[in-house]
């Protein structure tokens, strides 16, 4: 297995970096830019025949008043929409999101994330045609904390949409109460293509259990949790008529061949690295990415590439 290291220094402003596999989706296609002056950010778009991908950058996202940074976070995500409906491959199946300070306060009961959460899904509405399509319609994601000014997004596009897959584990974010923002965070768990190349795109996995972070300050319990997760996905994408079995976790853990770990403690990497070795056995790749995580309380979080 190799693994790839990256933090939060200068040659790596890592999590806004897209991960390895999906930057290999598109090596040959040269970007195009595009400056939204109305917002102050620049779209990036590169394209194949199956596959767009888009990222979108928000300089000085970290100085906005938390309206304004809502504001131009659903005209953003709605200027990645324009800008890929133009393409052969318009369908959004995975989103990277990269806040600045993603837990400054913006509010008496909200943070930059939640703030962030209220943005996306405004656009979605506007994109999908509506809350009650979210469950069928919106992509895996994930969303982490960098130490830069910017907002980065990167939306990875297929010709077909793809199949948003839910955990059995776990509430689907978009249906999380109000304890966790004004809107909820939108997106899938997880997304199965069928092009380039069939695949299991699963987003950002952590220890949440029903919308509850569980195990608080035990990254090994964390881990656990996260493995557990990350199995039920794989098992309830490639076997949706099967009831999970936890017995079978580590045969479904051999599905993925691409992952990326986020850690927001970089005392943890060691332990980190040693139980990914040992939990995913059959990996190409794995990378580890210094992040402030979307919960404080968080200490591992996973996502990765997986095959049906």
């Amino acid at each position: 297995m190799t693994l790839t290291h990256r933090n939060f220094s200068s040659t790596f402003p890592s999590p806004a970096v897209l991960p390895e596999w999906a930057a290999r989706l598109v090596p040959q296609a040269r970007p195009t830019s595009v400056a939204l002056e109305n917002l102050g950010a620049t779209l990036h778009l590169q394209q194949l025949s199956e596959v767009s991908l888009v990222r979108a950058v928000l300089p000085g996202a970290a100085s906005l008043p938390p309206e304004e940074f809502q504001r131009r976070t659903t005209e953003l995500y709605l200027a990645i929409r324009d800008a890929l409906v133009e393409t052969s491959a318009p369908h959004p199946v995975r989103f990277w999101n990269c806040l600045p300070g993603i837990h400054a306060p913006t509010g008496p009961d909200t943070d930059r994330y939640m703030t962030f959460n209220a943005g996306r899904f405004a656009a979605f509405e506007k994109w999908f045609g509506g809350a009650k399509e979210l469950g069928v319609a919106v992509p895996s994601a994930s969303a982490v904390g960098h130490h830069q000014e910017e907002l980065v997004i990167h939306a990875l596009a297929c010709p077909e949409r793809g199949r948003a897959v839910c955990n059995p584990r776990q509430i689907a974010p978009y249906r999380y109460s109000r304890r966790f923002g004004p809107l909820p965070p939108c997106f899938a768990r997880a997304t199965v293509i069928d092009e380039p190349t069939p695949m299991i795109l699963v987003g950002g996995t952590a220890s949440i259990r029903g919308e509850e972070s569980v195990h608080l300050d035990d990254l090994h319990r964390q881990a656990e949790e996260t493995f557990e997760n990350l199995a039920c996905l794989v098992a309830h994408a490639s076997a949706p008529e099967r009831a999970y079995v936890s017995s079978e976790r580590s045969e479904w853990l051999k599905r993925f061949r691409s992952l990326r770990v986020y850690y927001p403690r970089s005392t943890d990497l060691p332990t980190i690295q040693s139980l990914v070795a040992d939990g995913f056995t059959n990996l190409a790749s794995a990378e580890f990415v210094g992040a402030d995580l979307c919960r404080a309380e968080l200490l591992i979080e996973i996502e990765g590439a997986a095959e049906v």
